[in-house]
Parts: C-alpha cells; structure tokens; sequence
C-alpha cells in the first residue's frame, strides 16, 4: 500500500490497483517533466497549495500508468465526500488532467482509471484540461467531455511587437497609465500581504463567491512554495500607492495569469492594461513565448472579461477550454446526486462548495 501525504492531517491510504501507480511525492515532478507536461499546474506544489482551497483533508495524488504503446500520469485532488465513507477527485484550481507520451496510452488508461477508483472509493473525476498542453484528446474513454468557451495565450515569442499587436483601445489604455505616472514593476514576492488587501477589495467589488476570499494558510503557501510555482508579482503604483496588481506563475516557456487586484482609481487610468503589458514585455526578455491569460467568467467567451483579455492579442487565436466528468461508480453517484445523469453542476454535492 502507496501512502499519499499532503494537506490536513493525517495520511490518505491510496492503494495502487489495476496497473495504476500511486507516485510517492519524491517522484512526482519529475515523472511529469519527463512526461512533457511540467508546468506551474501541474507540479506537485501547486496541488498542495489547491488542497488548502478545498474540504479538509483533500490530497494530492499522481496516477501513473505504464502501458505497452506508452506511459501516461494524471495529477489529482482526492478530496473527501461531504457524507464521508469515500473520495471524489478534481483537478487543482487552475487547469490539469492527464500527460502521455500517445495517445494510445490514454485510451488504455480509463479501464484501469476506473478500477482504481473503485478499489479507493473515489465515485468521480472532475478534470479541467489544460488548453496549452492540449490534453483534451487525451481523457478516458466513458468520461463526458464538454467545451467551456476559450482561453487566451498571448504570443510573446522574443522579438515580437507586443504593444503594436495589441487593440487600439488597450493601446490608449496602456499610454494614460503612463502619462498618469503610473509606476510598475515586476518582481519574485518576498511578500504578498499588500497585494492580498487589494485583491480582497477587488473581490468584494466584484461580489464574488465566499470560495474567491481564500484563507490565510494559501497565502502563506503561495508565499513558502514561491520558487517551486514560479511566483511573480507585478505592481503598479500611483504616487506610491499600490493601484494594480497581478499576480503570475511561470514555468519553461509559459506564464500563466493567476490572480489579478485593482482600487477604483486604477480602472480610471488604465493601470490594469499597463501590468499585463509589463508581465508580458518581463515574460518576452526570459524566452517565455506564451503568457496564458485564461478564459471569461464561467468559460463565456462573449463575457466582458474575456473580451478584455483577447484585446492584449487579438490576432492570435483563443483556445478550446474543455472539463471532463467520469462516474466510476455509478451506483454510489446515483445515491449521492439523486440522478445518473452528469449534466450541470458536477458532481452536484460540490455545488456552493
């Protein structure tokens, strides 16, 4: 018996079963990288700051399985079910889902996923796939796979003109914040506490969910687990006085946006639009060649936000976002949905989590 030891207390039991690989944490980043599929999202680090964000008690688990055509690993969130008695799992917050070397390997994987789950009690699988890695094509026959709008990816490639590409209207926004002084810059955090306080208006402004006011142990985790997620901060201030911020996570030849914060007066001024350009222009001087700048609110691609989003580069084409949904035990599903079907919100006891 394989031991996963992550968040909260104590150590989940994960058996390895049907030919799947529960991977000891040691091994986990490396098993991905080797893979093809090391990123921000999908390091090991990453999943243990997430688990903060979910039940107590929810794990990280990589899933490993060697198959004759090829290999193929999906990293996973085990988090407790609200009744106890049995697991479902996810992908960390952000995008995830499997990595292989072909895709005959993940076509293999969904019988042996499916006996795995059965013989840990994990009733489902929430997967976010990740539309840089370009995984969707590699779920698990029987999993329901649906697309969620688009993501943008910024193309950065060195040399590129990044503020000539941009939206005319991004362009005036970029040359207010300038002629207003707005002073940006973009840095490793030694600290997040200002950038938290900005957020946190942000989000009340915003009325967000209670899920999006995140708890002080994943900010100090953020901050501990920094140089493994490839945190960078980027400020904007206005007389000294933070106005904008954002917050990115990078690895290899991607930074991804992660969280961004604004105060009234930034909106005035165009702040906003002058940090992604400076995280873009920062990503561009280190070889980065896409800056993942994410989807609209809920995966609508007619949302405002996405629209604000894809102005930075509008002549590169958004990316198919797609969620998967597998039942593994569909009995159990039936007791706890009260449906077999998978439609909407799922799984439907995660809803107003």
């Amino acid at each position: 018996m394989d031991v996963i030891e992550g968040a909260g207390p104590g150590p989940v039991p994960a058996v390895s079963a049907a030919g799947v690989r529960v991977v000891p944490e040691a091994d986990w980043d490396e098993l991905v990288r080797r893979l093809g599929g090391l990123d921000s999202y999908t390091r090991l680090a990453h999943h243990r700051v997430s688990a903060l964000l979910e039940p107590a008690g929810t794990r990280p688990v990589l899933l490993h399985q060697v198959h004759p055509d090829g290999e193929v690993a999906l990293p996973l969130l085990l988090r407790p079910l609200p009744e106890g008695g049995g697991w479902d799992a996810t992908s960390a917050y952000g995008y995830g889902g499997p990595v292989a070397t072909s895709p005959q390997a993940a076509a293999a994987f969904g019988a042996a996923l499916d006996a795995w789950a059965r013989e840990n009690e994990v009733v489902t699988t929430f997967l976010r796939l990740h539309p840089l890695l370009g995984n969707a094509s590699l779920v698990p026959r029987g999993g329901d796979l649906e697309q969620r709008g688009c993501t943008v990816s910024w193309d950065v490639r060195p040399g590129r003109d990044l503020l000539s590409a941009m939206h005319p209207h991004h362009r005036r926004a970029v040359r207010k914040a300038d002629r207003a002084g707005l002073e940006v810059v973009v840095r490793r955090p030694s600290r997040l506490d200002e950038f938290r306080a900005l957020y946190d208006v942000t989000m009340r402004r915003q009325r967000a969910e209670a899920y999006y006011f995140f708890p002080d142990a994943y900010w100090e985790a953020l901050l501990t687990d920094a140089e493994r997620l490839g945190v960078v901060l980027v400020e904007g201030r206005l007389d000294g006085k933070l106005v904008a911020a954002l917050l990115c996570c990078s690895e290899g030849a991607w930074l991804h946006y992660h969280l961004g914060a604004s105060a009234d007066a930034a909106r005035a001024i165009g702040a906003s639009n002058r940090c992604f350009l400076a995280a873009a222009e920062w990503a561009q001087a280190r070889g980065t060649t896409r800056f993942h700048l994410g989807g609209g609110v809920g995966g609508d691609s007619a949302s405002s936000l996405f629209v604000f989003k894809h102005r930075f580069d509008p002549s590169t084409p958004a990316l198919p976002f797609h969620v998967a949904k597998l039942v593994h035990d569909p009995d159990r599903y039936r007791e706890l949905a009260g449906t077999g079907s998978t439609s909407g919100f799922f799984p439907p006891w995660r809803r107003g989590r």
